[in-house]
């Protein structure tokens, strides 16, 4: 009894920490709301599979761990260590799931993840994916559902427009974003559409794999009611009324109409392909067909198990399996505590520098006139003045900014550059800034002609980006450069690998600073030309400690253009 709880209890060590940090803690930004329900109800599948019986008898724990488990099980601990260390939340979660998996098979074998197959599928759709990769994923979703949500209530006689996935109705303007119209609600009904589907055990492969096909249009359809409300409700009672309560029991509604849908699918599917008669239904059909299963022996092979059948092995042999398996997950858990970095001293004393006290309220600049240059200066807009704030709410969470700057310079001729400055003291892998082209894009921007470039200032060349993002009647020629400690780094891929070597150094994290500059301008050549100009104006307008903090070492050799 105590050997065969040694090896959940020192699984749950790795677990409690990082599903805490995930759901409650530092990553709680990433969360959707649903992952908590998802883990919960792949629990409840695992655990309703107790009382099954097995096909190798008791247990049915293998012989022995053959080097391929070894192999896989070692990479598991990597990866955790890793993950956990260096803050690769998804690199982290991921691990925790396969060390789950290999324990369950080392005391349960073949016949226990043939049993669970479908709690462990189900476990994945919790899993967190890349912003990136849900913004490229969600942008045409996101387009249809705001168009379908405003024809409809255009017909309705409300009066409403759109611009891309930002919504106008009334005096209002809401954006529809990721959670409302995206790849994240389509994963979690498409999740409760497979589970749907597991629970209820229709004979026909056409009917279950059509109900879960279908879980994608009841999505959208979903997305759209919900839309609606969210829009109806602001236009009514005001925006804090569509942002508060409502916005949540949106959500809500979401799930009920989807679930409906899916049952009221799954009755017109019954139509055409009907259950069997014959077929055993529930858990006792379930236990039957385990019960003639045939044995694994080939998959058990592959894992470094001899013979053609798994079995029970001695009391001595599965206590010590277990004590063995626990130590190296206790000792990984330990281990990842140690390997956590710390951020660098230098980073500690730069943040208590306000942002404020980098840039000049005026920067000095020439202005070409018929009686010939004279000087000038770029002025504060008395309008958008400039303004020093905690970061927002999601990136406190995530510890990526701990102040920003925004600010409107005016030059004497009457042209306007925006400066947004963002900083943070722990660039981490997991905790970093957001590139503007990412942050564009989930605001409704469409981002075009993203390429890197150089910038030629007073004695030293800066390597930036630039891209332009526009919105219907909004064009926005952006130039921004990123300071990894001390470093302008250009490329993502350098910058992720300088952040992991800090991590793995042990040295401590470096700090991270973004400046953007951006105008509005339907020509982006012009509006790059007159952020060019404003950097060289402000770099001649830096002290020396000033240039080096907001534009980072030279880095000479540079080609500029």
């Amino acid at each position: 009894m105590v050997a065969s709880l040694v090896l959940p209890l020192a699984w749950l060590s790795l677990a409690i920490p990082s599903l805490w940090d995930w759901l409650f803690g530092t990553w709680v930004a990433y969360s959707q709301g649903h992952e908590l329900l998802l883990l919960g109800v792949a629990a409840w599948l695992m655990w309703r599979q107790r009382g099954v019986a097995s096909v190798t008898g008791p247990g049915g724990r293998p012989e022995r761990l053959g080097a391929l488990f070894w192999l896989a099980w070692a990479l598991g601990l990597l990866g955790y260590a890793l993950g956990r260390s260096q803050e690769f939340i998804r690199v982290e979660l991921l691990s925790l799931w396969w060390l789950a998996l290999l324990s369950m098979w080392s005391s349960r074998g073949w016949d226990g993840l043939r049993r669970t197959w479908f709690a462990w599928l189900f476990c994945l759709f919790a899993m967190p994916l890349p912003f990136s990769v849900v913004l490229a994923l969600t942008a045409p979703l996101k387009e249809a559902v705001s168009a379908v949500a405003t024809s409809a209530l255009s017909v309705l006689g409300y009066p409403i427009g759109r611009s891309g996935v930002v919504i106008t109705v009334g005096q209002y303007q809401l954006l529809v974003a990721e959670a409302c119209a995206g790849l994240h609600s389509m994963f979690i009904l498409e999740a409760m559409g497979l589970l749907y589907s597991h629970l209820a055990q229709h004979t026909s492969w056409w009917r279950n794999g059509l109900l879960a096909a279908l879980a994608i249009p009841v999505s959208f359809f979903a997305n759209v009611i919900r839309v609606m409300i969210l829009v109806v409700v602001t236009h009514h009672f005001g925006d804090a009324a569509g942002q508060g309560f409502v916005h949540n029991f949106a959500g809500l509604v979401l799930f009920a109409v989807a679930l409906a849908l899916m049952a009221a699918v799954d009755t017109v599917l019954g139509l055409v392909w009907p259950d069997r008669r014959e077929a055993l239904p529930g858990r006792e059909g379930m236990a039957a067909r385990v019960a003639h299963a045939p044995a694994a022996s080939d998959a058990a092979a592959e894992m470094g198990v001899p013979g053609a059948q798994v079995a029970q092995p001695a009391a001595p042999v599965a206590w010590r399996r277990s004590w063995a398996l626990g130590a190296c997950l206790v000792s990984v858990a330990l281990a990842s505590l140690w390997l956590r970095p710390g951020v660098s001293a230098a980073a500690q004393v730069r943040a208590q520098v306000p942002l404020e006290d980098l840039f000049p309220t005026e920067v000095p600049t020439e202005v070409r006139t018929a009686a010939g240059p004279q000087r000038g200066v770029w002025r504060l807009d008395a309008v958008a003045s400039g303004m020093v704030r905690p970061a927002f709410e999601a990136a406190r969470r995530f510890q990526m900014y701990d102040q920003v700057l925004e600010r409107t310079y005016i030059h004497p001729s009457g042209r306007r550059v925006m400066l947004s400055v963002a900083y943070g003291r722990q660039q981490s892998v997991g905790l970093q800034m957001h590139r503007p082209e990412v942050c564009y894009r989930a605001g409704g921007f469409e981002v075009s002609a993203l390429t890197p470039a150089t910038l030629a200032l007073p004695g030293r060349q800066l390597p930036v980006v630039r891209l332009m993002a526009t919105l219907p009647e909004r064009p926005e020629p952006i130039t921004y450069w990123r300071l990894l400690g001390d470093e302008v780094v250009q490329d993502e891929a350098r910058f992720k690998v300088a952040q992991i070597l800090a991590g793995l150094s042990h040295r401590g994290l470096a700090d991270g600073l973004l400046v953007r500059l951006s105008t509005i301008d339907g020509d982006a050549q012009t509006g790059w030309t007159w952020q060019a100009a404003f950097a060289r104006d402000l770099a001649a307008a830096l002290s020396p400690e000033q240039r080096l903090r907001v534009l980072g070492t030279d880095t000479s050799g540079a080609r500029a253009h």
